[in-house]
């Protein structure tokens, strides 16, 4: 009895820890975000936005990046259109990271969610496994 009921709390806590990290998901989404600007030569197929062309908004987050040696903090509703920008003679890939990627955040809720997937598993298998075995004993029995 102890053993199901050790299999039952594996499944259980693997689904509720997966089950959170991945309701929280949005909300780191929504959290903490970073506009990164790389000098790089464009592919061949993309489209370069020049740097007048931008919006005002656009034109504010890519001028403080570029102030800021290639990062600046910005809102979740301020996520630049072009991909990538020719400002003041260079080309510009212009990139947004969601979270802080200095915490390893995005690393730990992937491990979050491998590691309770793993236990709900586990705890699953244990449990049919459990059950099968029951049932063969009855089984045997009759």
């Amino acid at each position: 009895m102890r053993l199901v009921l050790a299999f039952a709390a594996l499944f259980v806590l693997g689904l509720a820890g997966t089950g959170y990290v991945i309701v929280t998901a949005p909300e780191q989404a929504a959290g903490t975000q970073t506009l990164e600007l790389t000098r790089t030569d464009a592919p061949d197929n993309a489209t370069v936005r020049d740097f007048e062309n931008l919006s005002d908004s656009d034109r504010r987050l890519v001028s403080s990046a570029v102030e800021a040696n290639g990062s600046t903090r910005i809102e979740p509703g301020q996520r630049p259109n072009p991909s990538y920008v020719h400002y003041d003679g260079s080309v510009y890939r212009l990139r947004v990271v969601v979270g802080d990627p200095e915490a390893g955040a995005a690393i730990a809720h992937l491990v979050a969610v491998g590691v309770g997937g793993l236990s709900a598993v586990v705890g699953a298998l244990g449990l049919v496994g459990l059950l099968f075995q029951a049932w063969q004993r009855d089984r045997r029995r009759a």
